[in-house]
């Protein structure tokens, strides 16, 4: 098996369940700054036209809707 670097053209990004329900939970770091560092992994993969996919789960439900700036 050989290593190849990671490229646009190799590479999706993957962000799981960044709802405001979901956030809520984590306790490591502030909701702004978790919020903050999910839109700005967004920002570079569209920057570097890098595919984005985006999951949640029952978004009209407990978790509510995704927060967005």
């Amino acid at each position: 098996m050989s290593a190849h670097p990671f490229t646009a053209d190799n590479t999706a990004m993957l962000l799981i369940d960044h709802q405001v329900g979901t956030m809520g939970w984590v306790t490591s770091i502030s909701f702004d700054e978790m919020k903050a560092n999910a839109l700005g992994l967004a920002k570079a993969a569209n920057a570097l036209n890098i595919p984005l996919v985006l999951t949640s789960s029952m978004e009209e439900y407990a978790q509510g809707p995704c927060s967005q700036s």
